[in-house]
């Protein structure tokens, strides 16, 4: 397993990365999606069944990962979730078939919440070292950084020397990424098991009288 540091300008000199205090995922041999994870009780909309509600909600939560300055980023999230959903949008018809012999139980926007997650400011571990990527993905074997920029950057050669894939997007890229991210955003939910919801909540444990 991998711990990977995110929402982060710099790492603290002071904590180790196993600190429970530094915000972080752990990451194994399966891709980290939307749903591998609760979203922080904080940043769940107190609506139910209002997917739109829920959709602007991670949206904002990623977004407010990216930093207070950082306008691409925050633009790719925006990008990078409505391309998801444009992906289901485009095959609703089909994605209702396979979901029909759940009786309604789910609909085929709930498979949006299989989306690869995206980590704003991360730190992927290289050697005895971590180095920044403005947003990065993990694939279940790898990390994949994402670089917003129209030319290279010391920072995508640092990555590059770590040995990490790096996907560098122009500005104007951010309207087409299903072309230039296909492996991500192209039927992302193939091989998961049934629809899970980011937006579960911890069931508190009873109090056993005896």
């Amino acid at each position: 397993m991998l711990r990977i540091p995110y929402g982060l300008d710099r790492l603290p000199r002071t904590l180790r990365l196993d600190d429970p205090r530094l915000p972080a995922v752990t990451v194994a041999d399966a891709p980290l999606r939307l749903n591998s994870e609760p979203l922080p009780p904080a940043a769940m909309p107190d609506v139910i069944g209002d997917h739109a509600a829920r959709v602007a909600a991670m949206t904002a939560w990623l977004q407010g990962l990216c930093g207070d300055y950082a306008p691409l980023r925050q633009r790719f999230i925006a990008a990078y979730v409505a391309c998801v959903g444009a992906e289901i949008a485009a095959r609703r018809a089909a994605l209702a078939d396979e979901l029909r012999r759940y009786d309604g139980l789910y609909a085929p926007e709930d498979l949006l919440w299989s989306a690869p997650r995206p980590l704003p400011r991360a730190w992927l571990p290289a050697g005895n070292e971590c180095v920044f990527a403005e947003i990065a993905f993990w694939d279940g074997e790898k990390p994949i950084a994402i670089e917003l920029s129209a030319r290279a950057t010391p920072r995508q050669d640092a990555l590059q020397r770590a040995g990490i894939a790096v996907v560098r997007l122009a500005p104007e890229a951010l309207a087409d990424l299903p072309a230039r991210l296909p492996e991500l955003v192209c039927e992302y939910w193939r091989g998961t098991r049934l629809p899970m919801s980011p937006f579960r909540r911890a069931i508190p444990r009873g109090v056993v009288v005896a």
